[in-house]
């Protein structure tokens, strides 16, 4: 190799590498606006706050005050109508509704005809004196919740929810083309330069 094709060699290196070290700006997602983890955000914090104040307002979890106020509609039912109807899971159910049993909530009966082993499931008075007492504070809490919205953004609110619920089916869909939509979740960020 002559000496000039060495020196170009070197150069080209030595460019490459002065490229790599220069700093780029790569696309990424932005969280704070992917659906799906909004949503699961909140969700999660909703959670905590009622995990906390069912608990010591009221001695049941929230889980278990939404077994009770299906019950207040539905009775009497069984723990697959509860599950299937309620988007619970069906350990949850089980297991909420055999605690609820202990504390005197609900009373679960047998039915005889069922080969799956069902059992009817009704509150107990204790139970009802449970969901009185508690739906003004519900109440309550929800209005504090939504405080400083109007009813056309409630049903705006309840009309996108409903969307994203049908849309989850086509999220892994092949799109007709290939560009983003204008409120993608994606932002610039300026990756640091390799070493």
């Amino acid at each position: 190799m002559s000496g000039r094709a060495k020196a170009r060699g070197i150069k080209s290196s030595k460019a490459r590498s002065n490229v790599e070290l220069v700093a780029r700006d790569e696309l990424v997602i932005d969280f704070s606006r992917y659906v799906p983890t909004v949503l699961s955000s909140l969700v999660a914090k909703f959670r905590a706050n009622a995990n906390t104040f069912f608990p010591k307002a009221y001695g049941v979890s929230l889980t278990e005050w939404r077994i009770l106020s299906f019950l207040r509609e539905h009775e009497p039912t069984s723990a697959y109508d509860i599950w299937t109807r309620s988007d619970l899971d069906k350990a949850v159910v089980s297991r909420d509704t055999n605690s609820l049993r202990d504390k005197g909530l609900i009373k679960l009966t047998p039915v005889k005809s069922s080969s799956r082993n069902r059992s009817e499931i009704r509150l107990t008075s204790a139970g009802k004196t449970l969901l009185d007492r508690s739906i003004d504070e519900v109440l309550r809490r929800h209005d504090n919740l939504t405080a400083g919205l109007d009813g056309e953004s409630m049903r705006s609110f309840f009309r996108v929810m409903e969307h994203l619920e049908r849309r989850i089916a086509h999220m892994a869909d092949d799109s007709a083309a290939h560009s983003r939509s204008p409120h993608s979740p994606i932002k610039r960020v300026t990756s640091k330069p390799r070493d």
